[in-house]
């Protein structure tokens, strides 16, 4: 079987919405307003800390680490971003994790927060239809907003960067992608891909340095490809859709990410985990299927990462559980 549950983790009392990982460390965050981390090393799986769940007044809805560090940015319904961090020479044996910043501007729930290849810049979008671009300084400390971008017409459920441009994709309830990149100190949009037929909750780019990439999942059940073609005469960047995965889905998809290796998984409310492989140019299959990864409830968030010489993929799920399986190709 090409995946293999490893680990089954009751970390929170209500739903787990997001999580991510750097360093070793895997960070959730709940309905409950807690954010758990636990220590992926040696496939342990040991809580290493719980933070401090008054920070936030209401779900927190997004976490993401600054790249290769322990920085954190946790978003919340509560309208606010808080940042975390701890010392990065050995975050696991650090257990005091600390509140860095409080980041205020959203006028309504934060849905997704998400950092730069570099670390330079931190976005985050909301419920009130904006995504917002910071600059954060060297400790994590300061945040300037350097744009609010205000083009989509409804909520706006995830934002995610390119892994080596500073290009940045948002994903809408208006069923729309946005693609937004710096121009003359300012950011603006670059395009926009159409074609789901329902809400668009996660986008995810592809991780090899010479791609353009992008794969999107929607309340209209399907996973779809998108790539970049040419820049058109008017200046916006013109994209095409490359594929729609097989359809493994019954109900709306909320999360899709892209692994190091080519492949992508995809979760959703029907409670199916799927792998897909491209097996040429534009024509994928699937190569993997967990039905019921989480029994009965709906998988919110779908993650790669790898530990030692072992692929996972890590779930998350309205049972409060993160779901750690192994994947072999």
């Amino acid at each position: 079987m090409p995946i293999e549950l490893l680990k089954s983790l009751r970390l929170h009392k209500d739903k787990l919405w997001s999580l991510d990982c750097s360093k070793g460390l895997m960070a959730t965050a709940s309905s409950d307003r807690k954010i758990k981390l636990v220590n992926l090393q040696n496939l342990d799986f040991k809580l290493v800390e719980e933070l401090d769940d008054s920070t936030h007044k209401k779900s927190v809805r997004s976490v993401s680490f600054r790249p290769n560090s322990s920085i954190l940015a946790a978003g919340s319904f509560d309208s606010t971003i808080s940042i975390w961090g701890k010392d990065d020479s050995d975050p696991l044996d650090n257990p005091e994790t600390d509140l860095l910043a409080i980041i205020e501007g959203h006028e309504n729930e934060v849905k997704g927060v998400a950092w730069s290849h570099s670390g330079e810049f931190l976005a985050s979008c909301s419920r009130d239809k904006s995504v917002w671009i910071w600059e954060a300084d060297e400790l994590g400390e300061e945040y300037e907003c350097l744009s609010v971008l205000q083009e989509h017409s409804q909520d706006v459920k995830h934002v995610v960067w390119h892994p080596n441009m500073n290009l940045l994709a948002s994903s809408s309830y208006d069923d729309t992608i946005r693609l937004w990149k710096e121009d003359a100190d300012d950011w603006e949009c670059a395009a926009v891909l159409n074609g789901h037929e329902g809400t668009v909750w996660c986008s995810d780019f592809e991780k090899s340095e010479a791609s353009l990439r992008l794969v999107s999942c929607s309340d209209d059940a399907t996973v779809r490809v998108w790539k970049y073609v040419e820049e058109g005469e008017d200046g916006e960047d013109i994209w095409t859709l490359d594929a729609i995965l097989p359809n493994i889905h019954s109900r709306a998809v909320y999360s899709v990410n892209w692994s190091s290796h080519g492949y992508i998984a995809s979760a959703g409310s029907d409670g199916i985990l799927a792998v897909y492989k491209e097996v040429e140019q534009g024509n994928w299959e699937v190569v993997a299927q967990q039905n019921e990864a989480h029994s009965v409830f709906e998988v919110n968030m779908v993650k790669w990462t790898r530990v030692g010489d072992k692929d996972l993929i890590l779930t998350g799920g309205d049972d409060g559980f993160a779901n750690v399986w192994c994947f072999t190709p």
